[in-house]
């Protein structure tokens, strides 16, 4: 309302969202499940947010310390990072994780996949039709309404219209069967699956 009073609409896209984001109400669920049934505290597998369950290790928040404190330094201080990371870090993950397969140039080192998921649905635009793994990480679905790619969700498959779902099912081993889809521009494949692991 504060928008309109100055002439900034807001994005009609948003209100398309549905009532809520998928993690905080698999919480609300798991805690009122816990709630019921105390006794399952050790057992449950809560397929949630991820979070950390240890504290950092040594090694890791030692460089974290002194990279921070090289900041503080004139000759430590860098700025801006790299718009595609820092050339070390990528020339180490290409060696160490990929064991050489792939070049430094090959990398890149983001803010995480949400941001960059954002980032590759501005490229196309709205007028796309993205496919998705059933289940999958929300935000492949979340954004796409965001941009204006789909329709309303239907109130009883909870899917949204112009959006291609790829049931993965134990029938199909978690993994699409791309021969039986509709056409789609866009196809996301998230590979090892989140949530159900099944990996290309």
């Amino acid at each position: 309302t504060q928008l309109n009073m100055v002439g900034v609409e807001r994005n009609p896209n948003f209100a398309k969202l549905a009532g809520g984001y998928l993690f905080p109400e698999i919480g609300r669920r798991r805690n009122a499940y816990l709630e019921a049934n105390p006794e399952m505290k050790d057992r449950i597998i809560s397929l949630g947010i991820g979070d950390t369950t240890q504290p950092i290790p040594d090694h890791i928040l030692e460089g974290l310390v002194t990279g921070a404190s090289k900041l503080g330094t004139n000759e430590g201080y860098s700025g801006y990072g790299a718009e595609q990371g820092n050339g070390d870090l990528r020339e180490k993950i290409a060696q160490t994780l990929y064991n050489g397969l792939i070049e430094a140039d090959e990398v890149f080192v983001s803010d995480g996949a949400k941001c960059d998921i954002m980032r590759l649905q501005q490229m196309f635009g709205s007028n796309v039709v993205s496919a998705v793994q059933d289940p999958s990480y929300p935000v492949y679905v979340d954004t796409s309404v965001m941009l204006g790619q789909t329709g309303l969700q239907n109130e009883e498959t909870m899917q949204y219209e112009n959006i291609v779902y790829m049931p993965c099912t134990p029938e199909n081993g978690f993994f699409p069967d791309y021969e039986s889809l509709p056409r789609a521009d866009i196809v996301y494949l998230c590979s090892p699956n989140n949530p159900t692991g099944a990996a290309a």
